[in-house]
């Protein structure tokens, strides 16, 4: 009996990619499109779902994080009340379903929301990351300072509106919460401000305060920066051994 043995190789390729980020309307149309919906956020798939935008014709602002829809509508008693709900639209909105995130101290000094844009990209130029790709990100860990608005509405007709007033702003100091917000180099004017290339909304941890970041400062101590994980490929080696018997004239 003649034996030869064969060895097979099995290397199985296994793709993780994240989901890009989207986005429906433009701030610099909307207007124009007297705030019209161009979504309602309950079409899109909740997973891991993170997004922001103006709520309604401009009665608050939206932040979706994790899956959870937040609304924040400024009171007419100047307070803002923050509930949850999907039964939403947006004039403009922008997401991304992120699965993975990764961690990164942020130890930078930040006086401003360019500041802010710069530590971003440096980070995340020095991990790897291409700035010209847009991406979400979130920024977790106590505010010193922080402003932010809620928009109101433009016309008397819609509930909510303020006479002589298109927003309300509010100061926070020393605040724990966290910034969800959007990086892109090629949005500007449709979901970040044509001078910027970021666009944050911050959600205390109690999730009683949320709005659109206007002014910022932080030492840069005790923060975290997250950024959806980079795409990867994976691969796996199989080996399977097998006696062949060459007498009986076949495998």
């Amino acid at each position: 009996m003649r034996l030869l043995t064969l060895t097979l190789l099995f290397i199985a390729q296994i793709t993780f990619a994240q989901s890009v980020v989207k986005h429906a309307g433009s701030m610099s149309q909307m207007g124009k499109d007297n705030f019209k919906a161009a979504i309602l956020v309950d079409t899109l798939s909740k997973s891991n779902l993170y997004g922001l935008g103006p709520f309604g014709k401009m009665q608050g602002e939206i932040t979706v994080i994790n899956g959870k829809p937040l609304i924040a509508e400024a009171q007419a008693d100047g307070s803002v009340k923050v509930s949850q709900s999907w039964k939403a639209e947006a004039p403009f909105f922008v997401y991304q379903q992120v699965t993975d995130w990764v961690s990164y101290d942020l130890v930078s000094k930040i006086e401003n929301l360019s500041d802010l844009q710069r530590a971003i990209e440096a980070l995340a130029g020095q991990k790897g990351y291409s700035l010209t790709t847009p991406f979400a990100f979130r920024v977790i860990g106590n505010f010193e300072t922080l402003t932010t608005h809620v928009v109101l509405p433009r016309s008397p007709e819609i509930q909510g509106y303020q006479s002589g007033k298109n927003q309300l702003t509010y100061d926070y100091k020393n605040s724990t919460g966290e910034l969800v917000g959007f990086y892109s180099m090629q949005h500007q004017g449709i979901y970040t401000h044509k001078d910027s290339y970021i666009h944050v909304h911050f959600v205390s941890n109690d999730m009683t305060q949320m709005g659109h970041v206007d002014k910022i400062a932080l030492s840069g101590n005790g923060l975290t920066l997250l950024l959806p994980a980079k795409s990867k490929t994976t691969g796996s080696l199989k080996i399977k051994t097998i006696d062949t018997d060459f007498s009986k004239g076949r495998l």
